[in-house]
């Protein structure tokens, strides 16, 4: 979400108290899988916070706008502001798409995700250079202070590598 105002606007993970939606706040997501275990490709790594649980697949591996400012949605022909995932995963999608459509035939590819923690020629992470990352804020839900991932530099269990920089996530797709 983007806080501030004016000149000083900062973009932190998504947390309005009272951490949950039922009680018109919201947190975001993610955080380390219970179930799934972690893909070799999934270069990264966080522990869970579920004491004994395996080495699970860590989500999200990309963010976008969920909170505050919210997105300006028109429904049934009236203004509905909006946010979460309703909201950010059509936006990303509309993204990956025109990037691939940027990209010759050769480079497109159905399965993003494994491609975010590439190395590159460079031997930099694509995700870590295509992204500009989020270092600030948690999803500790309900009840407060809850329990949670932090907000941190580079990958996270909150908010992944960061929200996609379209000019840059197609440079580093082109380069793969």
């Amino acid at each position: 979400m983007l806080t501030g105002s004016g000149n000083s606007i900062d973009e932190v993970t998504w947390w309005q108290k009272p951490g949950q939606r039922a009680g018109r706040g919201g947190a975001t997501g993610g955080g380390v899988s219970t179930l799934f275990p972690r893909p070799k490709w999934q270069g990264v790594r966080i522990k869970s916070l579920n004491q004994g649980a395996i080495d699970g697949r860590v989500t999200p591996d990309l963010a976008a706008l969920s909170g505050p400012p919210f997105y300006d949605l028109i429904f049934a022909s009236k203004d509905a502001p909006n946010g979460g995932t309703s909201a950010s995963a059509p936006l990303l999608t509309a993204l990956i798409a025109r990037i691939c459509g940027s990209l010759p035939a050769n480079k497109q590819r159905r399965f993003l995700t494994p491609l975010l923690y590439q190395r590159l020629s460079n031997n930099t992470v694509l995700g870590k250079v295509a992204m500009r990352d989020i270092k600030t804020g948690n999803n500790a839900s309900f009840p407060e202070p809850g329990k949670g991932y932090k907000a941190g530099a580079g990958f996270d269990a909150t908010t992944g590598w960061g929200v996609p920089d379209g000019a840059k996530l197609l440079n580093g797709l082109s380069a793969i």
